[in-house]
């Protein structure tokens, strides 16, 4: 038992040893930007209810461009990016806490990703199927494969993982920082598919299946995801996991395949 609590506990970089800025100001304006991340979720929905500008015809609301270009890219990526980079003037340094690349951590790195992508081996016969029906399948291969990583991968685990849970672990501690920024995490998930979901997430309308079909494993894969952050400050392995999970569903989308 101690083992396998030592384990779970251990940490590459403790938060006993991270400094910050302005630790209280930080954590204070995190909290109130995620909780405003919430209602944005409702109003973009909404927005998207009223006048959907899917991508390419994407067949998921995820490749909307209200969803996509406004919610996900600028109010998760940009904004977060220009506050830690030109307002608090912190370094790409300070977000890699030391971490230097070993032949063990490629190797753990590579598994966990190939992992993540092949959650979704599902999708690869229907996209198969359907890629000779369209003229522009490479255009659409190109934009289902890398949107994710700029809509996903890179916003969520730099803001929820990377900026907010490193500061509530040294303002609180890790259990407790790894909970409260899951949840946050999972809440933002829950409005768009409480109005549009209409499959695997849950169907539109009926909360307990959104929550059952959404929040759930989105709660379990970032709580996952907020224990290895804690454990090994990996932020490039995260990204990289991350987005391998969302690339075969998001290709789906643009090739009008749904689960």
């Amino acid at each position: 038992m101690k083992k396998l609590i030592n384990f779970l506990t251990w940490q590459r970089v403790s938060s006993s040893e991270i400094h910050f800025k302005n630790l209280q100001k930080e954590s204070f304006l995190l909290l109130l930007y995620a909780l405003f991340y919430v209602f944005l979720a409702i109003f973009i929905a909404y927005i998207i209810t009223q006048f959907p500008l899917p991508i390419l015809g994407a067949h998921d609301f995820i490749q909307d461009f209200w969803y996509a270009g406004v919610f996900k890219f600028t109010f998760l990526l940009i904004i977060p990016i220009w506050i830690f980079f030109k307002v608090w003037k912190y370094s790409l340094h300070d977000l890699l806490f030391g971490l230097k690349p070993s032949i063990s951590m490629v190797i753990k790195g590579t598994l966990l990703i190939a992992v993540g992508f092949f959650l979704n081996t599902k999708h690869l016969v229907p996209i198969a199927s359907q890629i000779p029906d369209y003229q522009d399948a490479p255009i659409r291969l190109f934009i289902g494969v890398m949107l994710p990583l700029f809509i996903a991968g890179i916003p969520e685990e730099l803001f929820f993982r990377a900026m907010l849970q490193t500061r509530l672990e040294k303002l609180w501690n890790t259990p407790m920082a790894i909970l409260v920024s899951g949840i946050l995490f999972t809440a933002w998930h829950i409005p768009s598919r409480f109005f549009l979901a209409d499959g695997v997430d849950g169907q539109a309308g009926d909360l307990i299946s959104v929550l059952v079909g959404t929040g759930l494993p989105v709660f379990i894969v970032g709580a996952f995801f907020g224990w290895h952050w804690s454990r090994f400050r990996n932020l490039p392995v995260l990204i990289l996991t991350h987005w391998a999970i969302d690339i075969l569903p998001s290709v789906s989308s643009f090739f009008g395949i749904s689960f």
